[in-house]
């Protein structure tokens, strides 16, 4: 049986689907496969565009044996499953030299530079290169951010990395060597810089709340394109629970204030502290454990501050091994009991 992947697209089916589509119209194609227009990758042929996500999902069908068509929630668009495949059968995502376009890409936000900035911290002034998961994720955030995704080079990739390498120009550790960067560095990069210089942990819990609050206003297809760039297969499906879920924007505020408190993010069971162990990898994680069981919420109730606890990966476990939860109080007697000797109570996890 034929795996339902868009790695298995031929050229041949992707003509049959582009031909459909053609003959149908853009309304009738997507309506009939099930399809929402591009947002941001469209397919050009023939000096036309097309949906490049509904074009792959139809084309499935016409693969030998005429399988049934890749449904839209089978698979996630963009620069993953739908960008390099169409590209390596022959296919262009870029318009015709003919092609007019209307608007200039806007200046970068003071939420878009954050972003940047904590991605050129996490990767330690190095360039990961335009393919990097990591980069590709930014790219597609940057891009449903912005009401302008449409355009062709909005935030792509490259330009994700030339706002990383215009930081070298400000970092210390860069120029002290001798290098420049490049010199695109805005004022507000430097006053970014300059606001978040020396607190790596503060600028992580920033990029998670703009993180938090570009995800509040994502539609569900939209969020699950850009979590899946950081998802090795793929097929991971990320949902956004706006109800009874945990609220992300809360969970930054609670490591903010914890930060702001102590300096640093430890375990409130253990101690252990991710960044002191990792280095920038570890920088502003921790995991938010609700004390105020979310099974037990009903519509309306709203999570504060005080309903989270900052807990190691490990912690957060053994309070969820078995029913009744653990309460931190009980967490911590354990820890700090007849088990220390196995290591626990002295900031391990």
């Amino acid at each position: 049986m034929l795996e339902r992947v868009t790695s298995n697209l031929t050229r041949p089916a992707v003509l049959a689907a582009l031909k459909e589509y053609d003959q149908l119209g853009q309304r009738a194609f997507l309506k009939k496969y099930g399809y929402k227009p591009a947002r941001t990758y469209r397919l050009w042929h023939d000096n036309k565009p097309y949906d490049s996500k509904a074009i792959a999902g139809a084309a499935f069908g016409y693969l030998p044996g005429n399988p049934a068509p890749l449904r839209f929630n089978e698979f996630s668009g963009g620069l993953i499953y739908v960008v390099p495949i169409l590209t390596h059968l022959g296919f262009s995502f870029d318009p015709p030299e003919n092609y007019e376009v209307k608007a200039k890409n806007p200046l970068w936000t003071r939420e878009q530079v954050i972003l940047a900035l904590d991605l050129y911290q996490k990767h330690g002034g190095r360039d990961p290169g335009a393919t990097h998961p990591d980069v590709l994720e930014i790219s597609a955030l940057l891009r449903q951010m912005a009401t302008e995704a449409g355009l062709a080079t909005y935030r792509n990739p490259s330009g994700v990395i030339m706002k990383m390498m215009n930081f070298r120009s400000l970092d210390p550790v860069f120029t002290s060597r001798g290098g420049k960067g490049l010199d695109g560095a805005s004022k507000l990069d430097e006053a970014v810089w300059a606001e978040f210089e020396g607190k790596p942990l503060d600028l992580a819990i920033a990029a998670e709340a703009v993180r938090a609050g570009v995800a509040n206003t994502m539609t569900k297809d939209a969020l699950d394109d850009v979590r899946s760039y950081s998802a090795k297969e793929g097929k991971v499906s990320y949902r956004l629970h706006r109800t009874l879920e945990r609220d992300a924007k809360v969970v930054a505020l609670r490591k903010r204030s914890a930060l702001k408190a102590h300096g640093k993010l430890e375990c409130e069971g253990c101690g252990f502290d991710f960044a002191a162990t990792y280095g920038p990898r570890g920088h502003g994680f921790i995991e938010a454990h609700h004390t105020n069981p979310i099974h037990a919420m009903v519509e309306g109730n709203e999570t504060t501050l005080d309903d989270l606890a900052l807990v190691c990966s490990n912690c957060h476990r053994i309070i969820h091994k078995s029913k009744p939860w653990l309460s931190i109080a009980q967490l911590k007697a354990m820890i700090g009991g007849p088990f220390a000797k196995n290591g626990f109570g002295r900031g391990g996890s």
